[in-house]
C-alpha cells in the first residue's frame, strides 16, 4: 500500500498538468479575437511654419448631431488629408477618423457625433464639450497638424464664450441666437494677411449666419502696437485695436476668423 501512494500522487499529478495545459490553451485569443485598432498619425505635428498652413474650419449643423469638416484653402501640395476628430461628450471621449480628398476646394466632410448601426439606427453623443483635430495632410512631403476645438451648445441664449485656451473671448447680443458655436484654433489662414500672425488663429462658427459685431479680446504672445484682423470669407479687415501688456481689444464685426498682428 506504501509502494502504490506515490505512484497514484504522480497520476494525479499528470491529470492535474494535462487539464490546466488544456484549459490555458484554450483560453488564449487567436489572433483573429485582437480587436482591430486604427492606425493613428504619430508623425510631430505642427512643424511647418503657420504661412505654409492650410486653412480648415469646424462647422456646427444646427440639428445639434453633425459637423461639417472643412478644407478651405491649401497652400502646400496635398492629394488628401487623414483626419481624427475627439471630443469630449458627457465623462467619455468619443471620435471620428476617416479620409477626406481635396483635389478640389473647399472640400467639405460631414461628421456625426454619434454612431449609426448597419439596420440605419443612429445614437447621438450627449454634451459635448469639444476636443482637438489631428489631421495629416498626404503628397511628397506629408505634414501632420493638430489644433483645439470647443463646441458650444448655446441652450440659455448666452453672449459670451471663450475659446478652450481661454485666451480668445467674444461678448455679443447677436451671439445669444445662435444655438450651437465652434471657436477652433484652426492652424493655418487664407491668402492674403501681409502681416506675421502673432497670436493663435480663432474661427468662430455657428449653426446660423453670423451678423451684428461684438467686443472681442485675444491674448498675443507678445506685446507692443497690435491689431486684430478679421477674416469675413473673401477679404481681411482691420479693426481698431487697444492694447494691455499682451491683451488685444476691439469692437468687431462678426465673421468667421479672427487673429492679432503687430
Amino acid at each position: 500500500m506504501k509502494k502504490k501512494l506515490p505512484l497514484i500522487l504522480v497520476a494525479l499529478l499528470v491529470i492535474g498538468g494535462g487539464i490546466f495545459a488544456f484549459t490555458k490553451s484554450k483560453s488564449k485569443p487567436t489572433a483573429t479575437d485582437e480587436p482591430s485598432k486604427k492606425k493613428r498619425i504619430e508623425e510631430p505635428t505642427n512643424i511647418i511654419a503657420v504661412a505654409d498652413r492650410p486653412y480648415m474650419r469646424i462647422l456646427p449643423h444646427s440639428d445639434g448631431h453633425n459637423l461639417n469638416l472643412e478644407v478651405v484653402e491649401v497652400k502646400k501640395d496635398a492629394d488628401s488629408v487623414e483626419y481624427e476628430l475627439e471630443y469630449q461628450a458627457g465623462s467619455l471621449l468619443q471620435g471620428a477618423f476617416g479620409q477626406l480628398s481635396i483635389d478640389s476646394l473647399p472640400a467639405t466632410k460631414k461628421i456625426l457625433l454619434g454612431s449609426c448601426s448597419a439596420g440605419g439606427a443612429c445614437t447621438y453623443h450627449d454634451d459635448v464639450q469639444g476636443g482637438t483635430l489631428l489631421t495629416r495632410f498626404n503628397s511628397k512631403e506629408s505634414y501632420a497638424l493638430k489644433s483645439r476645438w470647443k463646441y458650444i451648445i448655446n441652450s440659455k441664449g448666452e453672449m459670451a464664450f471663450s475659446s478652450q485656451d481661454a485666451k480668445f473671448q467674444i461678448e455679443s447680443k447677436s451671439l445669444a441666437k445662435q444655438s450651437y458655436l465652434v471657436i477652433f484654433n484652426t492652424a493655418g489662414y487664407p491668402e492674403g494677411l501681409e502681416s506675421e500672425p502673432v497670436s493663435d488663429l480663432y474661427s468662430l462658427t455657428s449653426s446660423s449666419k453670423l451678423s451684428g459685431s461684438g467686443e472681442l479680446t485675444i491674448r498675443a504672445e507678445e506685446e507692443g502696437e497690435l491689431m486684430i484682423m478679421g477674416y469675413d470669407g473673401s477679404e481681411w479687415q482691420e479693426f481698431k485695436t487697444t492694447t494691455e501688456g499682451k491683451m488685444a481689444t476691439a469692437t468687431v464685426d462678426l465673421m468667421e476668423l479672427y487673429v492679432v498682428v503687430k
